[in-house]
């Protein structure tokens, strides 16, 4: 009884997903310290927004049968390997896997090379974005705003913000976890 019980947690731990959901700032300011040009941080996080509504974890089936991973819903088809050897042309050389982790670094990465071969076409919303110019990141990037940045940080700032009267900036930010 004892074995079954342990082999029934394992396989249920085993294969518990990441579920972590970002907001605007947090995502703008990841993806500033993951080295992506400021100018267009707006365009992702709108992007972000509109495919998976912030959350890393999401995966969408599309007509041909293949699938959409993560943040910025990027195809298997294209794009990354399904663990189950589905054709892909790989571009990102990257697991699909990986991009439903809470880490955003491989998403990040995917989705630059995905724009670097294919300019902003894998995404259409994007036409929306650049008609529109419905989202700016600027605000996440003042020392002020801090509240937007994440809910891990924000009780101690502002308690420092109320005793002492001053505001800590946004890269005293620590997130919750590590970039690898």
């Amino acid at each position: 009884m004892e074995k079954t019980v342990l082999l029934f947690v394992l396989l249920l731990v085993g294969t518990v997903q990441s579920d972590r959901t970002l907001d605007r700032c947090t995502l703008a300011i990841e993806m500033d310290r993951l080295g992506v040009p400021r100018a267009d941080l707006a365009a992702w996080v709108y992007i972000a927004n509109h495919e998976s509504g912030f959350q890393n974890n999401v995966i969408s089936i599309q007509v041909d049968g293949s699938k959409s991973y993560g943040l910025f819903q990027l195809s298997s088809k294209i794009w990354c390997a399904e663990s189950d050897d589905s054709a892909s042309d790989n571009f990102c050389n990257e697991s699909c896997d990986n991009l439903l982790s809470d880490q955003i670094k491989a998403s990040v990465r995917c989705a630059l090379v995905a724009k670097g071969r294919a300019g902003w076409t894998p995404w259409p919303i994007y036409r929306d974005f650049q008609l529109n110019r419905l989202t700016s990141v600027e605000d996440c990037f003042q020392p002020e705003i801090i509240n937007c940045i994440t809910n891990a940080t924000v009780t101690n700032a502002m308690i420092d913000a109320t005793e002492h009267g001053v505001y800590r900036a946004f890269y005293d930010y620590k997130p919750e976890f590590e970039f690898q």
